[in-house]
């Protein structure tokens, strides 16, 4: 049997026992022998279930009454008038429960969905109770005169109920796991023994029939619910109304002054569960600015390191311009004295990195600048095959084989081609850094470190598609879901900035960048296997001159 239905048929008699259970050590002062009762617990576990199940819930809650009937009650009324009462019940609680999914979040993660799920709850409770009341009013179970009493217990203590457990229930999947220490347990106990001193206090000493001195049960529950939250706020609700029941068995306090208590319970439950759910939506506000503040120091280090940019270029610029004139005229004087071959090569890779620095700096000097530029046709083959030369010391590097692979015929695109060669070299650099790793020997597996930097016409009309194309481990799902996000990085030493800078440059061109693992699309929208690895690709527009197709 898979372990998924094997779970499945577990949770249906697990349900059934805990319902059964709640139902028993609730089941005091009712009314008329059926399920009326000051606090009904298996309310709470049933609008849950119907919270995180919807109208699939309904077969089993309606097992989960009925077997409590037959079991704790010893079926008070006729088993035909117990079936149709307890699925009235079923659908209500499934039709509220699937409504509530809906427009909460199940995890209760704000006050409007603590407010949305009690008054949501209050409403269908009472469209539920006057079906439930009515089938058994019928049934000669209590006269037509005490419907509105027997109605507005049954309303109060499926209340109570609903708003000690439900939240519990729902909150189970995304408490944190308990850590035991020693400072923790002691203050558990120590809340645990003030709820327990104010419950003798009101039932011992202070006891009254007026109950003015029940306000004490609040302060130890907002004590908790201010300390620990909505979730300590939970906890404290239930350890509370579960010590009332068991005060009011221990004192003998009928059922008239039961009733009264109702209200009080309720007003309780309601006051902390709100109090709490106040407190953790502040503490989640409180964390979500100091980390925007965090992001915001972040980011004005970084302006900072731009106007430190461009005042480095300016200073630069002077500098860089007198070492491109040494440069050349070193290399005329060679010629002319005719020197080694070698010497004049040296020296016109010299002039070369020398003009593409002077490149880059006043390219640099734009981009902070944040100027319109003049973008002149650039002939996508030519923009490949200046990052395969300027990707070579990365290769050699990384030991990773970096290959071209250009579609004939492509069109001129509009582009800065320093700030798109740029945005391809950070491509190539994470994927090359990608497939070797901290610690990894860069001899291990070389037929399988490969980059490929591609062009092909792209699917939208007017634009080309340039990317690159790895053979390493992919992409992992956190990493996907804050790829581009600024200050987000797997590396030590990372900043987090790369995929952001690229994705930067191809707004500011017009296109747009995406990322996948495993497989990439061309141009015709056609897949092709890419052998595992990741796919990074952007759309760069084609230059006006040549949108109608002349080859660049």
């Amino acid at each position: 049997m898979p372990q998924t239905v094997r779970h499945r048929w577990m949770f249906i008699p697990a349900y059934l026992a805990a319902h059964m259970f709640l139902d028993w050590i609730s089941f005091i002062h009712a009314v008329s022998s059926i399920n009326v009762t000051p606090w009904n617990p298996p309310a709470g576990l049933m609008m849950g279930l119907s919270v995180l199940l919807g109208l699939r819930a309904v077969p089993l809650v309606w097992l989960g009454l009925t077997a409590a009937d037959i079991v704790v009650r010893d079926l008070p009324v006729g088993l035909g008038t117990a079936l149709l009462a307890n699925g009235i019940v079923a659908i209500g609680y499934g039709a509220a429960g699937g409504f509530l999914r809906k427009v909460i979040d199940p995890g209760l993660s704000s006050l409007r969905d603590i407010v949305l799920l009690l008054g949501g709850s209050a409403a269908a409770v009472l469209i539920i109770g006057l079906g439930f009341i009515a089938v058994h009013t019928v049934a000669g179970l209590f006269e037509w005169a005490r419907f509105p009493e027997v109605l507005l217990r049954f309303w109060t203590g499926e209340i109570i109920g609903i708003a000690v457990l439900t939240p519990m229930v729902l909150m189970a999947r995304h408490m944190p796991a308990l850590r035991w220490s020693w400072g923790g347990g002691a203050e558990i106990l120590a809340q645990g023994a003030l709820i327990g001193f104010t419950l003798w206090l009101d039932f011992g000493p202070l006891a009254s029939s007026q109950y003015e001195y029940f306000y004490l049960l609040f302060l130890p529950a907002i004590a908790v619910a201010v300390r620990h939250g909505l979730g300590g706020a939970v906890l404290a609700s239930a350890a509370t109304q579960a010590g009332l029941i068991a005060a009011i068995q221990a004192t003998g306090v009928d059922t008239a002054r039961t009733a009264h208590f109702q209200l009080l319970m309720l007003t309780l439950a309601i006051t902390i569960l709100l109090l709490g759910a106040v407190v953790s939506e502040r503490r989640r506000a409180e964390d979500r600015l100091r980390v925007r503040q965090s992001d915001l120091a972040h980011a004005s280090r970084l302006i900072e390191a731009g106007e430190m940019a461009a005042a480095l270029a300016h200073e630069l610029n002077q500098p860089l311009a007198a070492t491109m004139g040494y440069a050349r005229a070193a290399r005329k004087i060679a010629r002319m004295e005719e020197a080694s071959p070698r010497l004049t090569e040296i020296l016109d890779k010299t002039v070369s990195q020398a003009e593409r620095a002077d490149r880059v700096i006043r390219s640099l000097r734009d981009f902070v600048r944040k100027g319109d530029r003049d973008r002149a046709p650039l002939p996508v083959a030519t923009l490949v095959a200046d990052c395969l030369t300027l990707a070579g010391p990365l290769a050699s590097r990384h030991s990773v084989e970096i290959t071209a692979e250009v579609a004939p015929a492509l069109p001129a695109i509009a582009g800065d081609a320093v700030q798109l060669q740029q945005a391809i070299l950070n491509l190539v650099r994470n994927a090359a850094e990608a497939m070797a790793p901290d610690g990894a020997q860069p001899e291990e597996a070389p037929d399988r470190r490969r980059i490929v930097i591609f062009a092909c016409p792209a699917a939208q009309p007017g634009f080309v598609a340039i990317g690159v194309r790895d053979t390493g481990p992919g992409l992992a799902e956190v990493v996907e879901r804050n790829l581009f996000a600024p200050f987000v990085t797997t590396k030590p030493t990372g900043m987090g900035l790369g995929l952001s800078i690229v994705r930067t440059i191809v707004d500011s061109h017009g296109g747009t960048l995406t990322a996948h693992n495993g497989k990439t699309r061309d141009g015709s929208g056609s897949t092709a296997d890419a052998g595992g690895g990741t796919v990074f690709q952007f759309t760069i527009p084609v230059h006006a001159k040549d949108t109608q197709g002349e080859p660049a």
